[in-house]
């Protein structure tokens, strides 16, 4: 057996790299263009906060659901679909005359990423023989991480570089284009994959998933906004009785539900989603707001203030890569990542006020610092969470640990210009995104206390064990 794709494959294959490549560096892209959002459609950071989160949120809740549609309808068909309707959401975001409609359109875009990411992951096995396999996971990785270094410099040129009327749309623009080449490409190179899997959840396990996380996440958009009324508080108390529906119908599907009930049974996999929120969702969050002040306070442009960003991406590669070749096991690496990330955060809090437009090195070097930091947790709470799954599980397990990454995304950056909106009241830029940071610092700092106490608790039943 030919254990390398034919060349029809590989082009197919490059379509999936793109495709992924795109919903990844919508993210830190968004976060580059918030300020000249905010200064064109003369929003603050409590409207900004609702159209930056719009697009995560959207993808957390659709995630699942769509990696089951791909087994029920063809995964070749839904990727298509995916990519179409985030091609229409991007031309529609660059047309938007307001933030109404800019919103609705990045829900529209989050929906299309949400029908590709998962496709793109699921369509490896029919590409590749079993033992490429693994190297063509380690290369969707590894463009995810090359997408993410990219995403804020890309659309720091585009910004620049575009005619002052086009500004920030510059970028939705080019995302359109590529979402275009992706979708030729993907329908000139994808063999047909018919689908038709029988079962699969049922529309009110489905319903009820999406309208819990709706509940939990969207209060934290809409609450700073229009000053916390009741109806915010109404939704928030709301996604319990979704939350149990949920857990009804995941009881009665068994093995063909969203999430299996078997899987929140390993005690790796749950700590791994703890994990998740308090230390991974942090990142987001702060590097949106660190956008926003930099422009905002410094008069850095786009592509300086991308240029400025661009070491935390770039320390995410090089954290992951390390992280595989630590002779610790998964738990003790994430407790090595949070205590380095926290301790990273602390240090560019500290630097943050005596930011000037000449004095700039610091913050690079504590953004390379963090970004290492967090390339070396999230691969090694990722490993925590897949660690000893059976190959039946193995792929909901990846499915709930991306939706739990999209969740924390969401909330990361509602809640993080939540406290940025409210410090500028009576700080200046980079003093209310220093305050901010405590946040960050909180909960990577109870995360790494978490992973300690965790640690010596397993230590001592090895002893107990062993004795």
């Amino acid at each position: 057996m030919n254990v390398y794709p034919t060349p029809g494959a590989a082009r197919g294959f490059v379509s999936l790299l793109i495709g992924m490549a795109m919903t990844i560096a919508d993210v830190p892209m968004m976060a580059i263009a918030m300020p000249g959002i905010g200064a064109d459609l003369g929003l603050g950071t409590g409207p900004l906060a609702l159209i930056m989160g719009a697009y995560p949120l959207v993808v957390a809740m659709l995630l699942l659901p769509a990696g089951q549609a791909g087994d029920r309808f063809g995964r070749r068909r839904v990727f298509l679909v995916g990519g179409t309707l985030f091609l229409m959401g991007a031309l529609l975001s660059a047309l938007a005359p307001g933030p109404l409609l800019l919103a609705g359109a990045r829900m529209l875009q989050g929906v299309g990423a949400a029908a590709l990411a998962p496709q793109a992951l699921a369509m490896i096995p029919r590409l590749f023989a079993p033992v490429a396999q693994s190297g063509a996971f380690a290369r969707l990785a590894m463009t995810g991480s090359f997408a993410s270094v990219c995403g804020p410099l890309v659309a720091g040129a585009l910004m620049v570089a575009a005619p002052v009327w086009l500004g920030w749309r510059a970028i939705f623009l080019a995302e359109a284009m590529l979402a275009l080449a992706v979708m030729l490409l993907a329908s000139w190179r994808l063999a047909p994959h018919d689908g038709g899997t029988a079962g699969g959840s049922r529309p009110a396990e489905i319903a009820s998933f999406a309208a819990a996380i709706l509940c939990l996440v969207a209060p934290l958009s809409l609450g700073p906004v229009f000053s916390w009324p009741a109806p915010v508080f109404l939704l928030l108390a709301a996604a319990l009785p979704c939350a149990a529906v949920f857990a009804r119908m995941t009881a009665q599907a068994g093995s063909a539900a969203l999430i299996p009930p078997t899987l929140l049974r390993k005690p790796s996999f749950c700590w791994s989603l703890v994990f998740l929120l308090l230390a991974v969702s942090a990142p987001p969050g702060f590097f949106v707001v660190l956008s926003l002040a930099l422009q905002s306070e410094l008069g850095l442009s786009p592509l300086q203030a991308g240029l400025v960003t661009a070491g935390f991406p770039a320390g995410v590669v090089a954290g992951s890569w390390t992280s595989g070749r630590l002779a610790l096991q998964p738990l003790a690496r994430v407790a090595l990542g949070t205590l380095l990330l926290c301790g990273s955060f602390l240090l560019i809090h500290a630097i943050l006020p005596g930011l000037t437009p000449t004095h700039l090195w610091p913050l690079r070097a504590g953004m390379l610092a963090a970004g290492a930091a967090m390339g070396l947790t999230v691969t090694s709470v990722m490993q925590l969470g897949m660690w000893g799954l059976p190959k039946l599980l193995a792929g909901a397990g990846a499915g709930a640990i991306q939706t739990m990454q999209q969740v924390s995304m969401a909330a990361s950056i509602a809640l993080s210009l939540a406290v940025y909106g409210q410090a500028l009241e009576t700080q200046t830029g980079l003093e209310a995104a220093a305050t901010m940071m405590w946040l960050q610092i909180s909960t990577t700092g109870a995360a790494a206390l978490l992973a300690l106490v965790m640690l010596r608790v397993s230590s001592f039943h090895q002893q107990r064990t062993e004795a």
